[in-house]
């Protein structure tokens, strides 16, 4: 992660999905909130996402559940 506080929430986003783990939208609106101290609705994140260029970007439907999907970037 960058050394600088990202500003903006696709950079939050981006910043949080760099790190090449899965997360679910409720997982990285909480992260959003205790590394940034930033309230990002699911819903947004979700906006957010779809935004990022294609490349790089993963998700799937995280293993045991129906339809729970997880996120995450990678290089």
């Amino acid at each position: 992660m960058s050394k600088l506080t990202p500003k903006t929430q696709k950079q939050r986003l981006v910043a949080i999905l760099s790190d090449g783990k899965w997360h679910t939208l409720f997982e990285i609106q909480s992260l959003s909130r205790s590394m940034f101290g930033a309230f990002d609705s699911e819903t947004a994140l979700s906006a957010r996402w779809r935004e990022l260029p294609t490349e790089g970007r993963e998700k799937r439907v995280r293993p045991g559940t129906n339809n729970t999907f997880e996120y995450r970037m990678v290089a």
